[in-house]
């Protein structure tokens, strides 16, 4: 590159002095070629000099006043590049992809078919899908990788650049935490609900070994997402199983404390006997006084049968009423007691058929327990890289040249502007 300098006012005059056009006469006498040139260069003053034509050389901060372009922009670049090429560290990219599937929800059908076909199948499941991007890039996943794994050796070896390893020894979890971030990430594909696993080390073996770790933890964390699932729907079925065994211990103990109390085995067989004594007792008063009503008619008034009638008449009579007041009696007649056993058989009827419901589920949640609700399916497993792929110093070194390029350009808009504004 050039460096151009300006000439001060008084140079600028002294040249205009000195300096005569080719157009004019010239009054000085004839030289010979090159000692007319040597007399023409000592009339004219250097380039770069003040007044009497001594050179001055530019400082530094003057020199970079003049050549802001290539003190922003030209050089950085030129820095960067240099350590793209010459000092940093390759760096290599292990891939793999996943999903997670869970269980479709059970068909609400009544037939075994419509249970088949509404358990046989597996959706994507957005939210686990997170769930398990979340986990991997947490502090517990960390953790678990460091159980296995010498992160810190990984991050900072000691052939890597200072720049883009680990610059701590002794980081801290956040700090470790925020390398580690920069060093893997895990992007969902919205279309395909696929998740793209990316970790980039200093070696490929390393990048291929933390991504099946990676893996394997989430399959671990799918794992224990099924066993609290399980756990969580036999827990239910179980409750619900107790509360029905429960409920119709105490349906039948209330039938059993009822049937001590009224002496009775089943009311409902008591009030059919009770109504058929009734019934009889008013057929045979009503044959009674047929007979009395035809032995009236030819016998004498004080004939003894005629009495006899009379008195059979009046017990049949005595004990219909005293059947009839014992089967409507307050408190403990039959027709009270039928209500209440009516009641208590219903309750222990309905108990029971929650109870068979209630075992049809734990058996329905048993067999599902047996059977994965979530899994972590591999779509491509780790890979190990051959050629790295960060940094690429011809890409890198443009682009951070157009980047300094473009900052430079808005930052002379704007002075610019502040000039123009202030003028």
């Amino acid at each position: 590159m050039k460096i151009w300098t300006k000439l001060s006012p008084s140079t600028s005059s002294s040249s205009q002095q000195t300096y005569t056009p080719r157009t004019q006469p010239s009054t000085t006498p004839a030289l010979g070629r090159p000692t007319a040139l040597r007399e023409r260069s000592r009339e004219r003053p250097l380039l770069g000099s003040i007044g009497d034509g001594k050179r001055r050389r530019l400082s530094l901060g003057e020199w970079l006043r003049g050549h802001p372009f290539s003190c922003w922009v030209l050089f950085p670049t030129l820095l960067a590049g240099l350590y793209l090429f010459l000092v940093a560290s390759p760096q290599y990219l292990s891939e793999s992809r996943f999903t997670v599937r869970s269980q479709m929800p059970r068909a609400a059908a009544s037939n075994v078919g419509g249970e088949m076909l509404g358990s046989a199948g597996f959706i994507t499941s957005p939210e686990n899908i997170a769930a398990v991007k979340d986990f991997l890039m947490s502090y517990d996943a960390i953790n678990r990788i460091r159980d296995r794994i010498d992160l810190l050796e990984v991050f900072r070896p000691s052939f890597a650049d200072p720049v883009f390893r680990l610059w701590w020894e002794k980081p801290t979890a956040e700090r470790l935490r925020s390398f580690y971030r920069w060093q893997v990430s895990a992007d969902i594909d919205a279309s395909t609900m696929i998740t793209i696993l990316r970790v980039w080390t200093f070696r490929p073996e390393d990048s291929r070994e933390i991504s099946r770790r990676l893996l394997s933890l989430g399959e671990e964390l799918v794992n224990e997402m099924n066993f609290n699932v399980r756990e969580e729907a036999l827990r239910a079925s179980r409750i619900e199983l107790q509360r029905a065994e429960e409920r119709l211990m105490n349906a039948q103990t209330a039938v059993t404390l009822f049937r001590q109390e009224s002496q009775s085995l089943d009311p409902s067989q008591s009030s059919g006997i009770a109504v058929g004594t009734i019934g009889q007792l008013e057929s045979d008063a009503a044959r009674a006084r047929s007979d009395l009503q035809a032995l009236q008619a030819f016998a004498r008034p004080n004939n003894p049968q005629i009495q006899n009638l009379r008195n059979r008449i009046a017990a049949l009579d005595a004990q219909a009423r005293e059947e009839r007041q014992r089967l409507a009696m307050a408190g403990s007649g039959i027709t009270e007691q039928l209500a209440t056993f009516t009641r208590l058989q219903g309750e222990v009827d309905l108990a029971s058929q929650q109870l068979s419901g209630a075992r049809i589920a734990s058996d329905r949640a048993a067999g599902d327990a047996q059977r994965q609700q979530i899994f972590l399916l591999r779509v491509v497993e780790p890979n190990l890289a051959e050629r790295s792929l960060f940094p690429l110093p011809y890409w890198a070194t443009l682009y951070v040249f157009l980047s300094l390029s473009l900052l430079y350009g808005l930052a002379w808009l704007m002075l610019a502007g502040m000039r123009e504004h202030a003028r």
